[in-house]
């Protein structure tokens, strides 16, 4: 474990010092997201206030589920992004090969020499930001259990969101390229997510929860933390099973790309 901390931190501190190689086109960056994701909170805000209410749901927790989504999004894909991205690449080019001769894991080695990106520090700050206006709106007491809840909910979040990462990494094994059908199964559904899954069919809900479990990246941790329903008929306890949902989904994404991995041929590049 000790060796693994001190083999991460190593590669952190490479990808920092090559992202403030060019400060200025670091720190334009940043703003530039700020800008981004301002504006569609903002939007986000003004549509929903316009309902009054959105299914129980006021503008201020709408507000906390998307801080949610894309808070866990900066954690997990921090770490994941790049690998993610990166893979068929790698495959293509026969790159990969070489991490199948390293002395660790060909999952890890691939983590690491993908690297960390920093740039989601952009990312985790302005949805930080709306989190705290957005609790304070609603009075949530900042007590250390409250506080302790929210970061908990925020990593079982981040879970699901490196599970998808994982997940969509692992058709590269196969299709060693874009696959249409699981983008939309990974990122174009998720969508779903930055509102109250409440508000749309019972199978939506279903599949958002049993099947891709994205709602588990911010309604029913928000739902915990707020105290706001669930769909009719699933079980109260689903909300604080979040942090178990999210380290299942990881550990599974993981098995499934140890099984693509197992059904890798080398591009022979």
């Amino acid at each position: 474990m000790k060796d693994f901390f001190k083999l991460f931190s190593s590669f952190f501190r490479v990808a920092m010092r090559r992202e403030m190689a060019y400060r200025g086109t670091y720190l334009a960056g940043i703003v530039g997201q700020w800008i981004c994701y301002g504006s569609t909170f903002l939007s986000l805000y003004i549509l929903v206030s316009g309902f009054d209410l959105l299914d129980g749901w006021n503008g201020a927790e709408v507000m906390v589920l998307y801080g949610l989504s894309l808070m866990s999004y900066a954690l997990g894909a921090s770490f994941f992004f790049n690998f993610s991205s990166g893979l068929s690449r790698r495959i293509r080019s026969g790159e990969f090969d070489a991490s199948l001769t390293k002395p660790i894991h060909p999952f890890l080695h691939e983590v690491f020499s993908a690297g960390y990106n920093v740039g989601y520090i952009s990312h985790f700050t302005i949805s930080l930001v709306i989190i705290v206006i957005a609790l304070s709106r609603l009075h949530y007491a900042p007590s250390l259990s409250n506080i302790l809840l929210l970061v908990l909910m925020v990593l079982a979040g981040s879970m699901v969101q490196a599970a998808s990462l994982i997940a969509s990494s692992t058709m590269s094994f196969f299709t060693v390229g874009n696959n249409p059908v699981m983008d939309f199964l990974l990122w174009d559904m998720k969508q779903f997510t930055n509102y109250p899954i409440t508000i749309f069919p019972k199978g939506i809900q279903f599949i958002l929860t049993f099947l891709l479990p994205f709602a588990f990246i911010n309604f029913y941790p928000a739902s915990a933390l707020l105290g706001k329903s669930i769909p009719k008929g699933y079980p109260a306890v689903l909300p604080w099973l979040s942090p178990l949902v999210g380290l299942l989904v990881l550990v599974l994404s993981i098995l499934l790309w140890n099984w693509g991995l197992s059904h890798y041929k080398s591009t022979g590049s």
